[in-house]
């Protein structure tokens, strides 16, 4: 199970993601020579942050898809912490365009509150689809009825 990071000038270097993410994003700061730089963090294709930084302690599988293309960022941080800026490490204008970088520019901290998301807690209750029992039918099933098995015996059930 693997990925993609693209980064430099269309530099591409290959990761191995059955690992915890801490692991991972050192490894690809070594490989890719941003080792001094600071954090770093991965977007996929379409600018979308992965949030690495927030789940070092995961399996890096559990969030990157298997043999997908991602793109390096390097992550500075403002003065109070809460600010965040992503730089496209990799110099590619047909990846890094102006689409990618508004989306990068839209990124929130998950953990800072956003009214956006806040308005978007509900509670959804399971739908269940209810089938009317036919003649002859028996419901075993504990989730309703969804699943039936006939009343009949297998002899019966031949003669139908």
């Amino acid at each position: 199970m693997f990925i993609t990071v693209l980064h430099g000038e269309h530099k591409a270097d290959i990761f191995n993601v059955r690992c915890k993410v801490r692991l991972l994003l050192d490894c690809i700061k070594s490989r890719c020579g941003y080792e001094e730089e600071g954090e770093i963090e991965l977007a996929d294709e379409t600018g979308q942050i992965k949030n690495l930084i927030l789940n070092q302690h995961r399996c890096a599988a559990e969030l990157l898809g298997e043999r997908e293309t991602y793109v390096l960022l390097s992550v500075a941080r403002g003065e109070n912490s809460s600010k965040i800026e992503f730089t496209p490490r990799l110099q590619d204008d047909s990846v890094v365009n102006q689409k990618f970088l508004a989306k990068l520019g839209s990124w929130q901290d998950p953990k800072a509150p956003s009214p956006r998301v806040k308005s978007r807690k509900t509670h959804h209750k399971k739908s269940t689809l209810d089938i009317p029992a036919v003649d002859g039918l028996r419901n075993h099933s504990p989730h309703g009825s969804r699943t039936r098995t006939p009343m009949t015996s297998p002899r019966q059930s031949r003669r139908l």
